[in-house]
């Protein structure tokens, strides 16, 4: 039977509850949510992150608008940087970023925090290319060209980052001969560099692809697509991403160079499949300081499982981007973060031997 006193307790404890749970799903009301994102505005990660700052508001109780705030340089590691050092004053400051797993493994001094010590967000999957200027000499009229070309001008971020890394080992499999000039702060920079013919090949993401490079430089007769990096299907085989079904994958332009029954082999292969996993399904992360308060963290994961169904969202990144947002929250993220640390030492002895002239070390 229940008693005045259980009654009373057990009013006590629901009004506790109920306070605990408003407590917890109010951390943002009246704070003001700033997005840090890592490279320059008018870039492919800049292109993502206004969209995405333009519909979480509504799924933050108490938020009306999302600050973002554009930290570039440094292969993007002043932003992921300045997001890990954050004061308590900015413990509620979100990052959008393109990150770096490579500046982890080979532990370059110009990131000053780890990703497992951020506390992670969200992740969104995008695909990415390569393309070169028609002009290249002495001409470029089909993908396999590249390996046929005189040696050509790479456009690059930094020299150690993951984009440059894959562009290395794609190309050097194809035989193709060329030179890296690092340094760009912003793959926006680049584009200038390709439209001057300052460069003639780099990268973008599938994001920047179509929202800029399409648009300016292949609607123009300027560019073609080279390759896709190689789409892993669930069954495990590779092919094109259908998020760019014209764009050849690697390894069609692989066998196309080198004959139908060719197959790469050796480290540099299993160092671009290795990475490409990675970096495919979590090219883009979004992190919270690791100040940053518990129920807040959950908060904001909240916030982005109710963006991932947003249609209004959807239709915004589909518009401009012309294929759906791929989103992963929390614990599969935190896997693929944690999954740094499992990376065998022969990769990690290769990665650094590759990247040697770099990191200042022997080759």
């Amino acid at each position: 039977m229940m008693t005045a006193k259980n009654l009373a307790c057990g009013l006590f404890a629901s009004i506790l509850l109920a306070f605990d749970n408003g407590a917890g799903a109010q951390q943002f009301t009246g704070q003001v949510v700033t997005m840090i994102v890592n490279y320059s505005s008018g870039g492919p990660t800049d292109i993502d992150a206004r969209i995405v700052a333009r519909h979480l508001p509504k799924h933050l109780q108490g938020v009306n608008s999302v600050i973002v705030r554009n930290v570039g340089g440094g292969g993007g590691n002043i932003g992921v940087n300045q997001l890990g050092e954050a004061p308590s004053k900015d413990r509620l400051n979100i990052g959008f970023f393109t990150w770096d797993p490579l500046d982890q493994l080979t532990q370059n001094p110009n990131l000053h925090v780890r990703y497992n010590d951020l506390k992670f967000i969200a992740g969104f999957q995008q695909g990415s290319l390569i393309y070169i200027r028609r002009d290249a000499a002495p001409g470029i009229r089909q993908s396999a060209d590249v390996a046929k070309a005189q040696p050509f001008r790479v456009g690059a971020l930094a020299p150690t980052s993951h984009a440059t890394f894959r562009m290395r080992l794609a190309l050097d499999l194809l035989g193709a001969k060329y030179e890296i000039i690092p340094g760009y702060k912003g793959l926006k920079d680049i584009e200038v560099a390709v439209r001057q013919g300052d460069i003639q090949l780099t990268h973008n993401s599938f994001s920047g692809w179509y929202g800029s490079v399409i648009p300016t430089l292949v609607n123009t007769g300027i560019v073609i697509p080279v390759l896709q990096y190689d789409h892993n299907r669930v069954d495990g085989t590779l092919s094109r991403s259908p998020d760019a079904p014209d764009v050849p994958a690697f390894l069609e332009v692989y066998k196309d160079v080198w004959g139908k029954e060719a197959m790469p082999r050796g480290e540099k292969w299993q160092a671009l499949q290795l990475i490409g996993q990675i970096m495919d399904s979590m090219g883009r992360t979004v992190f919270m300081p690791p100040n940053a308060p518990a129920a807040a963290v959950e908060e904001m994961r909240r916030a982005f499982e109710a963006l991932a169904k947003d249609p209004a969202y959807i239709a915004d990144y589909e518009k401009v981007v012309k294929f759906k947002p791929r989103f992963i929250v929390g614990a599969e993220g935190e896997r693929i973060i944690a999954g740094l640390g499992t990376v065998s030492p022969s990769f990690v002895s290769f990665l650094r031997q590759y990247l040697g002239q770099y990191l200042g070390e022997k080759k």
